[in-house]
């Protein structure tokens, strides 16, 4: 059912977004990073909030780093075996270079002061409406605008965006709640059930979209969700956990984690630096790492 539901409201939402770009001329990445990652980074938000009101706030950390990292090689790796395509954008390095500076903000805060407290997550949080302000501005008569002319009015369409993201929200915490009952049959602690099972399920929107970007040729909207999604969970959701629940955060946890965030970010920023295309190779790569992440991470938890 949960499948289900994912790929009825990921379909729809690569549809609309498509429609979007044209009836605002804005560039399909700015569309994928601001649109629809804002929308497929519900789950992420609502989970690590709801884990946060329970007093389980390791569970959210982990889920935002971990959602993190899964994101980028999952849509990469998955997406380039689905489709062979390019990447080329200088938007996407920027935000890169952004979601790197990120990463290594939170390292510093757990080897500094070793807590996400209050005026951490405010900082984090106000630089979420800069980030959605800079991304907007740099697509309105940006370069390489959709060649697609306007069609159905935007009320509408942002209305069929919204009802397309509660069917994706619907199908995430189905899988959600079957991966966290399952995993607390086994005990498990809580940074990495957030970490693994909750982030993984965070992530399936977001590959489900962008694999049905690919298949529809829309690869920008596919690019531009997997980093924008990225910088929304790291600011706007890890803001929010901090400011209205501050936090203990484990050095080990932190450096045996980010790294391999940066690591992620830092591959498609030269992938896209450089030559611009997402091979079979680099998708295979991505997916390697992604599981090496899993298995190191599921290896740590048991010591």
């Amino acid at each position: 059912m949960s499948l289900l539901f994912l790929y009825i409201g990921s379909e729809k939402i690569v549809q609309v977004a498509s429609k979007l770009a044209a009836n605002l001329n804005f560039h399909r990445v700015v569309v994928g990073t601001v649109f629809v990652a804002s929308i497929t980074s519900m789950p992420e938000l609502l989970s690590s909030t709801i884990a946060m009101l329970y007093g389980t706030s390791k569970m959210a950390l982990g889920n935002i780093i971990g959602s993190n990292i899964y994101n980028i090689p999952l849509i990469v790796g998955i997406c380039g075996l689905v489709r062979r395509f390019k990447i080329k954008e200088n938007s996407i390095n920027d935000e890169c270079l952004f979601m790197i500076g990120l990463s290594v903000t939170l390292m510093l805060i757990a080897i500094t002061i070793g807590e996400i407290t209050w005026w951490v997550g405010l900082i984090f949080l106000l630089l979420y409406p800069v980030f959605i302000y800079n991304s907007i501005r740099k697509g309105n008569g940006g370069s390489n605008p959709t060649d697609r002319k306007p069609s159905d009015g935007l009320a509408k369409l942002m209305i069929i965006m919204l009802l397309s993201g509660l069917v994706l929200l619907c199908g995430a915490f189905l899988l959600v709640y079957s991966a966290v009952f399952i995993c607390e049959m086994f005990n498990l602690n809580e940074f990495y059930v957030g970490f693994t099972m909750v982030a993984i399920g965070c992530v399936i929107p977001e590959v489900a979209v962008s694999i049905v970007a690919a298949l529809h040729g829309e690869q920008e909207i596919s690019i531009g969700n997997v980093i924008g999604d990225n910088i929304i969970t790291m600011t706007l959701v890890l803001g929010i956990v901090g400011l209205f629940r501050p936090f203990n955060v484990s050095l080990l946890e932190v450096l045996s984690t980010v790294p391999f965030m940066i690591l992620m970010t830092l591959m498609l920023y030269v992938m896209n630096r450089r030559s611009g295309k997402i091979t079979k190779t680099w998708s295979l790569l991505m997916l390697a790492l992604a599981l090496a992440v899993f298995i190191l991470e599921t290896l740590n938890s048991t010591i």
